[in-house]
């Protein structure tokens, strides 16, 4: 592997790279950004590399060059967003939002390796130093969370590590890929992956946040539309001067001021969670907000149905038999059974596999592996049992059920 020391920084030092990529079908990318006192990513390096080789590119020195025009960088874009070539990343989810409010990007398609580890039995949410010394047997180097990626020269330290935290994605990918076929979910975990290339995803809009704020219980459907309001005017706000949602206003202060409804300043100030200078400049808004909600429709909802208590024992079991199907199949029990189902589940009495698929309860691929398996738990053809000390799966015919 020979990792190029220095950052890319000049237009004519992109078409070699480009062309060196575009021989690819697998490369990998990484990103290095900042984010403690903007809402927006600031990216600083973005790494790409093919199994032999890793760039740096100097992601602010192309913004600010010709005011934001990306035409210099264009084509090595083009390579990210090109079909025909697979990108490696792990973790996607931040690096993608850096790259797309950074240059109006998301690569595709792409295939996350941490997602890919958890269809593998490495676990949910591994990181990437442990997935690496699991599968490729190497250890990285660790850096501190704050490394401060503006610093210009960058230390000699942090462009080794920035170069090792991409070199090794595309061997990686191409061991986790290998091991995806060899269980059949190659295409399970693109489609997982897929979730990322949704440019939606880093543009969430006002109705969606509102409404999962919405459904932490703590409001009223009379609220709802005061909340709407209320977040509005923040994603709006924190737009235009560029910090994070929390130094403006966090989402239990938004809740409080729903349910609360403050109708002047001074009610207002009782408040805690928005500063006295933001209460300055942004008050008499903010009652604005609330005044708009108070005219709008309260939310319509269904009575939410909580499980009673022999329907909460009966999901605990459920989980419990659902999470020795992960441990066999070695895939991660949330891409298996997600938490928010459990209830649903309970309440739908299916009676095979396909009833599962067609209710949203179980994705196709999870079906395949353990619908099956769930169905017979479900209508009493499987029990569990604790032998040695651990909890087994049992043929009730051997083992009959004692009631209390």
């Amino acid at each position: 592997m020979h990792p190029h020391s220095g950052l890319i920084a000049d237009a004519h030092q992109v078409p070699p790279i480009v062309e060196k990529l575009q021989r690819e079908s697998i490369i990998a990318f990484d990103t290095e950004f900042i984010r403690e006192k903007t809402f927006f990513p600031v990216l600083e390096i973005l790494q790409i590399a093919t199994e032999r080789e890793s760039w740096l590119i100097d992601a602010q020195a192309f913004l600010q060059a010709d005011h934001g025009n990306l035409s210099a960088l264009r084509p090595l874009l083009d390579v990210l967003e090109n079909p025909a070539i697979l990108k490696t990343v792990h973790a996607a989810h931040g690096d993608q939002e850096a790259l797309f409010h950074s240059f109006g990007i998301v690569p595709k398609p792409i295939l996350d390796t941490s997602l890919a580890a958890s269809l593998c039995g490495y676990g949910e949410s591994v990181g990437l130093g442990t997935l690496l010394k699991s599968v490729l047997r190497v250890s990285l180097k660790k850096v501190h969370s704050r490394t401060h990626w503006s610093l210009r020269p960058l230390p000699p330290q942090l462009l080794e590590y920035a170069h090792a935290d991409v070199i090794y994605l595309v061997a990686l990918g191409k061991a986790l890929l290998h091991r995806l076929d060899q269980r059949g979910r190659r295409e399970w975990a693109l489609a997982l992956s897929r979730q990322y290339e949704d440019l939606a995803l880093y543009e969430p809009k006002p109705e969606e946040i509102a409404r999962r704020l919405f459904k932490s219980g703590r409001l009223a459907p009379k609220d709802y539309p005061v909340l709407l309001e209320l977040v509005r005017w923040r994603e709006q706000r924190i737009r235009e001067i560029n910090v994070p949602r929390k130094w403006l206003s966090d989402d239990s202060t938004l809740m409080t001021l729903a349910a609360a409804r403050p109708q002047n300043l001074d009610q207002l100030r009782t408040f805690r969670g928005i500063s006295k200078n933001d209460l300055s400049r942004q008050g008499e808004a903010i009652l604005d907000a609330i005044r708009r909600g108070e005219q709008g429709e309260p939310l319509s909802v269904e009575p939410k149905e909580h499980p009673s208590a022999e329907e909460s024992r009966v999901i605990d079991l459920i989980r419990v038999f659902v999470n020795l199907l992960a441990d066999e199949h070695e895939v991660a029990a949330k891409y298996l059974l997600d938490s928010s189902q459990y209830s649903t589940l309970l309440q739908l009495h299916p009676e095979s596999p396909e009833d599962l698929v067609a209710a949203g309860i179980l994705s196709p691929q999870a079906a395949a592996l353990i619908g099956h398996e769930l169905i017979e738990f479900l209508h009493g053809n499987r029990s569990l049992s604790i032998q040695d000390g651990r909890i087994t799966v049992v043929d009730p015919e051997t083992c009959p059920p004692r009631r209390s």
